[in-house]
């Protein structure tokens, strides 16, 4: 909870500390457009939990069995992102910025072979993917730190509207089972940031910075399809929910599951809408311009 509470202050203390400044600012007034791309990463919380509990659970099962495996889950917690703000500097130092962008995650295909001769390779695999589309507003801070350098500040809140799709498959060429799921949802979160401009002009500079966010969805509904070899069964639509399952000796997993209604029965248990966490980290490289 600390930690949350600190996070959350770090806007706060981004904008006391240019109106402490502010005097020694040396900086214009007026519109800046900045451009970026970044490398970053989100925690994807239950949702990357509940696939790795379903990829975990026939892993077992294969262990247990005695095939030999190769290959291992792979987490789809990196992501790039694309976007811009539009800043309006109402003072030398201060501004409101205006912003959106792309997240996409980067591809985390998880494929798991089980092996047993004279018996073919079974394989799982695993195609996950979560895109999010932020629209931003931030209080920007721009201090000089002489004629072709600034150290910029900005923190404020973000609207996520997110989307996540995964296809789960196991079997071999001629036999298999397939889950394919997709949801979005959408939520309200927090970011804050800091860099360094590097003006090669009076009215473009390059930047890089570090940038933290902090946001949490639940309530993501979707659907998903059933097929195996033999035909595909009608999409089921509903609630993403969350739950960990007890599997005798093979433990307890977590699992996610899309239904119209929550997971029930013997061995369930920490039952709930499952949350999509965002939160995470961007380091992003880009240029602004005065327009």
């Amino acid at each position: 909870m600390h930690r949350r509470r600190t996070f959350l202050a770090l806007p706060v203390v981004f904008v006391l500390i240019p109106l402490v400044l502010g005097p020694f600012s040396a900086g214009a007034q007026g519109v800046s457009l900045k451009l970026f791309g970044v490398y970053g990463s989100i925690a994807n919380g239950d949702i990357q939990d509940g696939l790795k509990g379903g990829v975990d659970f026939y892993r077992g099962i294969f262990d247990l069995a005695g095939w030999g495996i190769s290959g291992d889950f792979e987490h789809f917690d990196d992501v790039w992102e694309a976007g811009g703000d539009l800043v309006f500097y109402f003072s030398p130092v201060l501004g409101i910025g205006l912003g959106s962008g792309y997240m996409q995650t980067l591809p985390g295909k998880t494929r798991m072979t089980f092996s047993d001769p004279p018996l073919p390779d079974v394989v799982q695999s695993l195609d996950p993917q979560v895109t999010v589309i932020p629209v931003r507003a931030s209080m920007y801070a721009s201090i000089p730190l002489g004629t072709a350098l600034n150290i910029t500040l900005h923190g404020g809140v973000s609207y996520y509207f997110a989307s996540m799709k995964y296809t789960w498959r196991l079997g071999t060429d001629t036999s298999w089972v397939q889950v394919a799921g997709n949801a979005d949802g959408s939520g309200l979160g927090f970011h804050a940031g800091a860099g360094l401009e590097f003006n090669f002009s009076s009215n473009a500079a390059l930047f890089v910075e570090a940038a933290g966010r902090m946001a949490t969805l639940s309530g993501l509904t979707g659907e998903s399809t059933l097929s195996t070899h033999l035909g595909s069964a009608p999409a089921h639509s509903g609630t993403v929910y969350y739950f960990k399952d007890s599997f005798g000796v093979l433990g307890t997993l977590p699992q996610i599951v899309i239904s119209d209604t929550a997971p029930s029965g013997g061995g369930i248990t920490d039952v709930r809408e499952a949350e999509l966490d965002l939160s995470g980290f961007s380091l992003r490289a880009g240029f602004r311009i005065r327009v």
